[in-house]
Parts: structure tokens; C-alpha cells; sequence
């Protein structure tokens, strides 16, 4: 009679099992093997057979060897292998009843309630399944192991925030170890907290340097922290090591358009879509690199394309309100207002108090006008509350910040507007639908921009600040936007990159910037407070020069000259579609008339591609102070 394996071969089945978890399985294979023609009844032997094949994706093998082992000796842990592999072939049933005798033979194996739970989920029940895990948790409650798998599975069932807090405790019991830090990093991500992912995936990098996916996982959550250098260099490095990973490919694009080299973007996000033709999200990604390289004919059909195909509801979306900024930069207006409402799909929702949508009828009851996005969109969208109260009152809401200018100009006097006061509900004022003010050309059908109106008059602006020297030029400056918005670095420049400005004599500098630091030459600093207060000060300038921000709106709302220097591939509202050619043979914005686009004329990274059109605003400005200094001269010479 043969002696038992546990006596005999179970060291040497241990090293096989060791060498088989080390990736080795042909040695591993080839061990067993040996093994089993000295003692062909050794049922451990049998069953490490079986998890090699399990292992090499052979199910069908898995299943007759774990067979044998248990024919020979019926230990528990063979039927967990045996109901793994049935399940692997699609047989659930007879799966659970193997993992079955697994559970009722060692109940304290949480093995056993591991794969039970796989099993259940496969059957659809998840209270089961998930009650499982906790049982395997609770026998092993300070292996990591199982805090990750029970967190995997509630993430995969949409319990996001348990599944963190698991993952988390999982994190504290295995500080040091690379799977659990980036398990836990990929549930953050999974969470939409890419950032805070952002530690962990640089853990696994840091201890997998040549790994492509692992660089691939710290550039993206480098990029969701603006990290874009850094993304760069890392993605750079993931793409080299696996080139045909294409969400790699379009996230190093990502990160290329962020900073601002297009060209270079179109190639990696072209790579992409070629790697994954059918990923409709990918296929956005890149129409919207060619419509900021000016090839929106082919943006369009991209867009289109991903609109009609089997994608999902989000990538539709996304598709359908590019496709919209797209139409509006080509002043498509009618088309682009309707496909310009399926932001509403893919950004946060509004100021809507639950409120039903407003359709633009009219009606007797007041509607809520609400502030959807940024500031510079709310100052815009402002022209449109005077229609909308022609059709029903209106009760509007805007940021805090904006709330005294607004009741300082036209919007608040006009009857049957009521500005909201901060803090109020609109529902206590009667309102009983809402409406974003970036809807209103919509639902109104007002295809064509909305003229100027004159609803700041500068001169109304109680403390205005009036000029004290008529011999020099104030200048108002803006140089840079909200460091958060993932554009920001291709729509700002350092300050000092208006030195050129400096050089002109005639002139003082008043700073519209809220933040960030001030450029070496002399500038007058903008006094805290709201955009009132901002107003206030733009109301004794001569010109204002500004970067893409809510600054450039404002000095268009009062009417005041304001010149934008405008990035390549800049926002569609200063496009060709919002610009027509004056009686004085030159463009003029739709929006605001008295702006001046000074563009980009080439993308590129860094100061260089401002040079040309700061130098260009450099040249307007020395004209503009030989044109007041003359003005000023003939003033002298005419009689009273």
C-alpha cells in the first residue's frame, strides 16, 4: 500500500505549486510529472496538476485531474479547484455543488467562501456572493488579500464608497506591498478620484520602473493632477515599452494637447483611434485635437460617426456637445445650440432646485435663469434674461461673485427680473421651472447671436475710478485664468511675457488679476473684492488686454476696447462663426464689439507661440497712444 502523499511528496509538491505561482508552470508541470510516475496514486500530486492547468487556461484538464485527486483522496480543497474549473467552462451549477462540499468540509477556509462567492456572483446572487466574502473575511480579517477582494466586488456592483473604505483598511494592513496599492489606486480611479490615486500608482511605478502598464497608470493620474510635464515624460515611456496600448497612446495625446502641442496630440490620439477603431471614446478624443487644428470638416464626421455608433450613452454624448462647440465656432448656429444641450449629459447639473426644464413658452409663473458654468459663460449669457423675461418673469441666479454687478446694470432694473439673493431658494419666490442661461438661445429659438446690449454703461458704475491724467494711456492687464481648467496652459503666459508692453511710453498698467504672480514692470494691483469691484476699476481704463477669461467678457459687457490675445485652437465664441466684417472693413465680434482678437497664429508650448501676438498688441498699443496723443493735440488747437 502506498504511503501517504502528505508523508512523501507533499515538500516536493510544494516547490511545484511555488514554481507554478513564479510563472514557471512548464517546470512546474514537469516536477508533477515526475512525481507522479514514482507514486501514481499521490492525489496532491493529481491536484497540482490541475492547477497548472487552470493556470494555462485548459478548464477542460483541470477538471479531469482535480477528478482523479479527488477519486483518490476527497480533500475539500480539490472540489474548490474542481468548481473553479467547471465554472471556468460555463457549468455554474455543478460548480457551486463542488465549492459546496469545499465549504462543508472546511468551514474555516476562507478559500472556500472565496470561490463560493465567485461562483454566486456568476448566478446573479449578489447578496449571497457578498456575504461570502464576508465570511472569508472574517476568517482571515488581517490578511489584505481579502479586504481587496471584497472591495473589488462591491466596486464592480456600484458600491464605490464601501469598496474604498475596505480597500483602505487593506492599504493599512499592507503598506509596503505593490498589488495592494495599486488595487486600491485603481478603485480611486474607478471612483473618479484620479488624483488622490496619484501617490499609490508612483508606489508601483517607483517598484515596477520597467513596467508599461504600471507607467501608464502614473502618467494618467500625473495628467488628472496638471502634472503634465511630469505625465509626459511618463506616458513617453509606457508608449515606448508597449506601442500598441492605445489608451496610453491617447492619454500621452491628452496630455500633449493640454500643453499645447497639437501636432504631436493628433499623431498620438490618430495612433489610438487606429489601435481601437471601434472605442468611440477614443474617436472623440481625436476629432477634438482636429478641430483645434482647424480640420473640422474631418472633426465633424468623426463626431458624427461616433454619435450613430454602438457606443455608450456618455461617449454619444460627448460626440453630440463637441459636435455643438464645433458648429458654433462655424457659426451654425441653429444646429450648434441644439447639440450644445448635451452638456448636460456629461457635466455637473445645475442650479436646478429639481425643478422642471423651461421650454422657452410662455407663461405667467417665474422661471429660474441659472448660472451653469464659468463666469466668463454667465456673463455672456446674460443678454439672453431680457427675451426670456419678455415670456415669463424671471428669478436669476448667478455665483456670489458676480451677484453686485449684476444688480448694478440693467438686468436687475428691468420688471419682471428678480435677482436671487445668495443663500435663497428659488421655489420661496414662486418659481416653478428652471432653465440654464446657456440654454435660453435654445429653447427660444434665437439661432443667430444676441447683439450687444448697453446694460453696464461704465458711467453708472457708482465709485467708478476716473482718469486724472489724459497724457497717459491706463491699461488694464490679464495674463492668466483658473489654474484648474485643463486648458489653462495653452490660454495663459507667464506675466512677464507682456514685457514687450512695458516698453511703451505713454503708458500705466492697472493688474485685473486675481491670482497669481505680477510681472516685473510697474502695475497697479486690483483691490480685493467682487466683479463689481473689477468693474469699477475697468470703467477708468483706456483698453484692457486679456488672455481668454471672464476679464475679456466683462470689458465687452461695459462696451470697453478689449483686446484677446487668443490661443490656437481657442474657444469657439471667438471664432469665425461669431465674426463679421464691419463698414469699416474690419472683423468684428457678434458678441462684444468693441473686442479685438489678437491669435495665435501657430500652436506650439510655451512662450514662443505669444511672441507674434503680444508683439501685434505691442504695435496696436504704441498706435493707440499716438492716436490719443493727437486727439489730444487738436483739442489743444480748437478754440472754445
Amino acid at each position: 500500500m502506498p504511503q501517504s502523499s502528505e508523508t512523501t511528496t507533499a515538500p516536493s509538491v510544494s516547490v511545484a505549486l511555488a514554481l507554478l505561482a513564479a510563472g514557471n508552470a512548464e517546470r512546474a508541470a514537469e516536477m508533477l510529472r515526475s512525481l507522479l510516475r514514482a507514486n501514481s496514486q499521490d492525489a496532491e500530486a493529481w491536484h497540482a496538476m490541475a492547477c497548472v492547468a487552470r493556470a494555462g487556461g485548459d478548464a477542460q484538464s483541470a477538471v479531469g485531474l482535480a477528478g482523479r485527486a479527488i477519486h483518490i483522496t476527497p480533500e475539500p480543497h480539490f472540489h474548490i479547484t474542481l468548481g473553479l474549473a467547471l465554472l471556468a467552462l460555463g457549468h455554474v451549477e455543478p460548480a457551486r455543488a463542488a465549492v459546496h462540499v469545499a465549504v462543508l468540509g472546511t468551514p474555516r477556509d476562507p478559500r472556500a467562501h472565496q470561490a463560493m462567492a465567485e461562483i454566486l456572483e456568476a448566478q446573479g446572487r449578489l447578496a449571497d456572493a457578498g456575504q461570502a466574502l464576508r465570511n472569508a473575511l472574517r476568517l482571515r480579517p488581517l490578511e489584505a488579500a481579502r479586504h481587496l477582494e471584497l472591495a473589488a466586488f462591491l466596486a464592480r456592483h456600484g458600491q464605490t464608497a464601501e469598496a474604498l473604505q475596505i480597500s483602505e483598511n487593506a492599504v493599512a494592513l499592507a503598506p509596503q506591498d505593490i498589488f495592494t496599492q495599486n488595487q486600491h489606486a485603481l478603485l480611486l480611479e474607478r471612483a473618479g478620484r484620479t488624483a488622490q490615486a496619484e501617490p499609490y500608482f508612483a508606489a508601483v511605478a517607483t517598484a515596477l520602473p520597467h513596467d508599461a502598464a504600471a507607467l501608464a497608470n502614473y502618467g494618467a493620474a500625473l495628467f488628472a493632477t496638471g502634472a503634465f510635464d511630469q505625465a509626459r515624460s511618463v506616458l513617453l515611456e509606457s508608449a515606448a515599452r508597449n506601442p500598441n496600448a492605445a489608451e496610453t497612446r491617447s492619454n500621452l495625446g491628452l496630455v500633449l494637447m493640454a500643453l499645447g502641442a497639437l501636432p504631436q496630440a493628433e499623431q498620438e490620439l490618430g495612433a489610438a483611434c487606429r489601435l481601437r477603431p471601434v472605442d468611440a471614446r477614443l474617436a472623440v478624443n481625436y476629432g477634438t485635437v482636429l478641430a483645434d487644428l482647424g480640420r473640422r470638416e474631418e472633426a465633424e464626421t468623426m463626431f458624427r460617426h461616433s454619435m450613430t455608433s454602438a457606443a455608450s450613452e456618455q461617449d454619444k454624448a460627448r460626440a453630440t456637445f463637441n459636435l455643438g462647440t464645433l458648429l458654433l465656432a462655424e457659426g451654425r448656429f441653429q444646429e450648434g445650440w441644439k447639440r450644445f444641450e448635451a452638456r448636460k449629459q456629461i457635466l455637473p447639473a445645475g442650479r436646478t432646485e429639481n425643478l422642471p426644464s423651461w421650454d422657452g413658452q410662455p407663461q405667467q409663473a417665474p422661471v429660474l435663469l441659472y448660472a451653469e458654468q464659468g463666469l466668463g459663460d454667465t456673463v455672456q449669457f446674460l443678454r439672453y434674461v431680457l427675451p426670456a423675461a419678455s415670456r415669463a418673469p424671471v428669478i436669476l441666479a448667478v455665483p456670489e461673485s458676480l451677484q453686485a454687478l449684476v444688480s448694478a446694470t440693467a438686468y436687475a432694473r428691468q420688471t419682471g427680473v428678480t435677482v436671487l439673493p445668495a443663500g435663497a431658494k428659488a421655489r420661496e419666490y414662486g418659481a416653478v421651472a428652471a432653465c440654464s442661461l446657456l440654454s435660453l438661445p435654445h429653447v427660444m429659438g434665437l439661432a443667430m447671436p444676441l447683439s450687444w446690449q448697453t446694460v453696464c454703461d461704465p458711467a453708472s458704475l457708482a465709485g467708478a475710478e476716473q482718469k486724472t491724467d489724459d497724457a497717459v494711456l491706463k491699461v488694464g492687464l490679464c495674463w492668466s485664468g483658473n489654474p484648474d481648467y485643463r486648458f489653462d496652459r495653452r490660454r495663459s503666459l507667464a506675466p512677464d511675457g507682456l514685457m514687450p508692453l512695458a516698453e511703451v511710453e505713454g503708458v500705466t498698467f492697472q493688474s485685473l488679476q486675481k491670482q497669481g504672480e505680477a510681472p516685473s514692470f510697474p502695475i497697479l494691483p486690483l483691490p480685493e473684492g467682487d466683479m463689481l469691484v473689477t468693474a469699477r476699476v475697468m470703467a477708468g481704463l483706456d483698453v484692457v488686454i486679456t488672455v481668454d477669461t471672464v476679464i475679456a467678457h466683462l470689458a465687452g459687457m461695459m462696451g470697453k476696447p478689449v483686446w484677446l490675445l487668443n490661443r490656437f485652437g481657442g474657444d469657439w465664441r471667438w471664432e469665425k462663426g461669431s465674426t463679421a466684417i464691419g463698414a469699416d472693413g474690419q472683423p468684428h465680434n457678434l458678441w462684444y464689439p468693441s473686442l479685438r482678437v489678437f491669435g495665435q497664429s501657430e500652436p506650439g508650448e510655451g512662450a514662443s507661440p505669444w511672441q507674434q501676438p503680444v508683439e501685434a498688441v505691442t504695435q496696436a498699443l504704441r498706435a493707440l497712444v499716438r492716436e490719443s496723443a493727437g486727439r489730444r493735440l487738436l483739442r489743444q488747437k480748437t478754440p472754445l
